[in-house]
This record gives structure tokens, sequence and C-alpha cells, in this order.
């Protein structure tokens, strides 16, 4: 069965004798001639809602036995082989997917469908396909931005090829892509833009499209920088969420905090108001969830680490050795290092109590990570070398090295969790890297996540081989001296 035909409760029988429309409804209105899809080209330019006409129930058959709990109203819903709601006397209300026909735009929706499917950025994020339908039915913004991603990952599958007739899966990606940019530009001057779920979500799925179509990252960035944290710093925090911006908001935390610690940037996630709300949200939370508060420590290890910076540069480096501000930046650096060392001890006490899950794993990663970057806001410089601060050993730096390739292999080749999530800790450990065999197996690594669909990992590589290649010159050049 497709993919689209298990949301809902979708059916699509073997005398499926479907016609195809020609003309929404504004354009048949209109007695314009209408150019197709969903929405078509009119409506995306005067950004109006594209309602496909009703067809006729004569000569279709029923499915009178299927129905389905409505998620959204309670009512049960029966549908016809058209995915269309039949009318009876348990129907109320529009059904999300009424007017997306089982043309390409549906099999691409199919395509992206799958994609969340296998890729779990979070414990919850499958469950968000729900809460997005009556969005993407209803939003050209966020349906051009979701059909983008499924034409990406459809291009994927296929190898690029086209079904007879149809253009090729990149070209309706790229396509949608662009659709979705100049609709959302239209959006952002509209006084209830921060409050719209769509324009959200849609500002994610695009800086999602970067990251699998583009191998440098920057698109991703900008998305990030200048679209998700713009809205969500527009709208504030707020501790009173729908499921749907809750999803979103979890899923925000765990990219931004990587994001700003893998590009050494600020987060609005660092500044008071945010992290009050994360506070309120673990307070009221029914259970303690390691990955939550792993997260809340690389961000403030990231702000830190931003600050400790900016204090350093404004001390003449003939006078670090001696400034009284040196030695309190390792003091507060000693006492980062011992609250993620705490969260580890808490950590390890409910993995023996709850077992271990992918989730678990990936927090681990961010715990080893996150005191080797740590690590290395002091290590290479001799004006901490007399004064107590969270350096590691190269011993304590090979443990932790060993971990994150163990524990990213796990995650990467028997979970559905993103690679994307692991640049952070891989990143981390490639700058650590020093045998050929550590070396091999970042390579491997990335290579597992360019082949999962995610071409930003080339530009990973691209900068580790760089890194590595230095070394080695430096290293030559010294053993010559």
């Amino acid at each position: 069965m497709s993919t689209s035909a298990t949301l809902q409760g979708r059916m699509v029988g073997p005398l499926d004798k479907r016609r195809r429309m020609t003309r929404c409804l504004s354009c048949a209105k209109r007695r314009i001639k209408c150019e197709g899809g969903f929405p078509c080209a009119r409506c995306v330019r005067q950004n109006t809602m594209c309602i496909a006409q009703q067809q006729s129930g004569h000569g279709m058959t029923v499915f009178v036995n299927q129905t389905q709990q409505d998620d959204f109203g309670g009512a049960h819903r029966s549908f016809d082989q058209k995915g269309m709601i039949v009318k009876n006397k348990h129907t109320s209300g529009t059904h999300p997917l009424d007017f997306i026909g089982k043309d390409k735009g549906t099999r691409l929706l199919d395509y992206f469908v799958s994609f969340i499917q296998q890729n779990m950025f979070t414990m919850g994020f499958s469950s968000i396909v729900p809460d997005l339908l009556p969005l993407i039915s209803t939003s050209p913004l966020l349906y051009h931005a979701v059909v983008a991603v499924g034409a990406l990952d459809a291009n994927r599958h296929t190898g690029g090829r086209a079904l007879r007739g149809e253009k090729p899966p990149y070209v309706d990606a790229m396509t949608s892509y662009h659709k979705s940019i100049s609709i959302l530009r239209c959006c952002v001057g509209k006084s209830n833009v921060m409050q719209r779920e769509d324009v959200l979500w849609a500002t994610f799925f695009l800086g999602l499209f970067e990251l699998l179509s583009d191998d440098s990252g920057q698109g991703w960035v900008k998305h990030m920088l200048y679209g998700t944290s713009k809205m969500l710093q527009l709208a504030g925090p707020s501790d009173c969420m729908s499921m749907a911006r809750r999803i979103f908001y979890d899923l925000f935390r765990i990219l931004e905090a990587s994001r700003a610690l893998l590009f050494d940037e600020e987060t609005i996630l660092s500044q008071e108001c945010w992290l009050r709300l994360q506070n309120s949200l673990s307070r009221n939370a029914t259970r303690w969830e390691p990955l939550e508060e792993i997260i809340t420590l690389m961000i403030q290890a990231s702000a830190f680490s931003l600050r400790a910076g900016a204090i350093i540069d404004k001390i003449p480096e003939e006078e670090r050795f001696t400034d009284p501000s040196v030695a309190l930046i390792a003091a507060e650096g000693l006492d980062v290092q011992g609250k993620i060392y705490n969260w580890h001890t808490k950590a390890l006490l409910q993995l023996v109590q709850d077992g271990s899950n992918e989730y678990s794993k990936l927090a681990l990663l961010y715990y080893h990570a996150l005191l080797i970057f740590l690590s290395g806001n002091y290590d290479y410089f001799t004006y901490w070398d007399n004064i107590p601060a969270p350096v590691l050993s190269p011993a304590e730096v090979s443990e932790h090295l060993s971990s994150i390739l163990y524990l990213s292999g796990e995650v990467l080749r028997h979970s559905k969790i993103p690679g994307v999530m692991l640049f952070f800790p891989v990143t981390v450990a490639g700058a650590r890297a020093r045998t050929v065999d550590q070396q091999s197996e970042i390579l491997n690594l990335l290579s597992l996540v360019f082949c999962k669909g995610f071409v930003v990992a080339n530009k990973i590589r691209d900068g580790l081989l760089k890194r590595w290649a230095e070394k080695d010159r430096e290293e030559t050049i010294h053993l010559a001296t």
C-alpha cells in the first residue's frame, strides 16, 4: 500500500476510475484556464487557497466499510476510493486531504512522509504528520516546502529517473523550493506571521532542503538564523504550546544547539527568557529526560565559550599569564565541566533502571563531545598551564574519542536518528583524530550520512581532510627541524 494510503485512512481501490480535473474552483469560477496541480500557479500568485473541484460520485466505488477515528474532532468518517469523505450521519467537517488527488504531488508527499518516518529527529517527531496534514492541505507555503523535501527523497531513491511525461524529481524539488521561498517572502510582512505554524514549519523544511541539496551548509544556517530563529524570537517563549509547536520547539533546540557549537555563534536559546522557558518545561515534566538536559548544557557551554573568548581577546597576550580574569574563566569552566560530569552520573543511573535506547546513545554522544569541546577552550594555550582548568589529558581525550566513534556507528547503523544530528560530535572527534584508523572510521561515518541524503556531510569531510593534511605537514616540518 502507498504511504499516503495509510494517512488518515485514505483508500484507493482496484476499480479506481477517477477522472482528472483540469481546473480548481477558483479558476473555474472565473472561467479561466488553470495550470493544474495543487496549488495551481494562479492561486500561488494570489496567495489564496487552491481547492480542487469535487467530482461526481457517479460510477465510483465507495468503501463503505472503511471508517477512521478523526484525529481533529472525534467524528467518524468514511472514505471513497479517491480519499474523499463519504457524507453520512457520522461525517462532519472537511478532511484535510480532501483536495489532494492521487497525482504526482501526492506521490511526492508519500516520499516526504517516508522521509519523516526514516528520520526521527526527536522521539515525538513521527507523530507530527497528522498535525501537519491540515496545514499542508491549506497552506501553499508549507505544501511546496514539504513537496520539495519529498521530491529530493524521490530523486535519491529513483536515481533521478522520471516517469514518462513527467519532469525529473530534482526539477520538481527545485521548482517547489523556489515557489515556497517566493510565498514565504510575501508572508513575512503580514501581521499574523509570528503565530502561523505553517510559516514556522516551512522555515524548518526549507532549511532541511538545504541540508539535503547543498553541500556547503550555508543555506541551512541562513534559514535557521534568519528564518526559524527570527520567527521564534518574534513570537517569544511560551510554555502554553500546541502539540505541533512543542514538537517543533524540541526539534529546534537540538539542531540549534549543535549549530551554535559547530559554527561558534550565538543562539537565541542562550537568552534568559528562553532558558527560563526550558526550566519551566523541565520542572513540569513527568520524568527527567537526559537528552533535554544535555542540550541545555550544550547551549550553556556554547554561550560560555563565546563569552570567555571575547574576554580573552581584550587582554594583551603578555598579560594573560597574570590577569585575574583568566583565572576566573578557568574556574567558571570547571563549574561547567562539573555540571557535565553530574549529568553523566545521573544519566548512567537512569540507564541502569530503564535500559539504553537510541536517544540515550545520542545524549551520551553529546556528553563525550561536549567535554572535548570544553577542554578545547583551554588546552591549546600555555597561559592555562599553571591554572586549574577543565583540560582533558591526552588519554582522556582518546577515551572520549573512541566512545564517540563507537556510539556514532551504533546510532547511524541501528537507528532512525538522522546523521545531521551527529555533525557536532563527529566534527569534534575529527578535530582530535590522529591515527589512520580513527580518521578512516570518521570518513566511513560521514559516508553513511551522505548516502542517507544529507549531502552537507561532504562539507564536513572536506574540512576534516584539509585539517588532517595541514596537521601532517606541521608534524613533518617539526620532525625535519
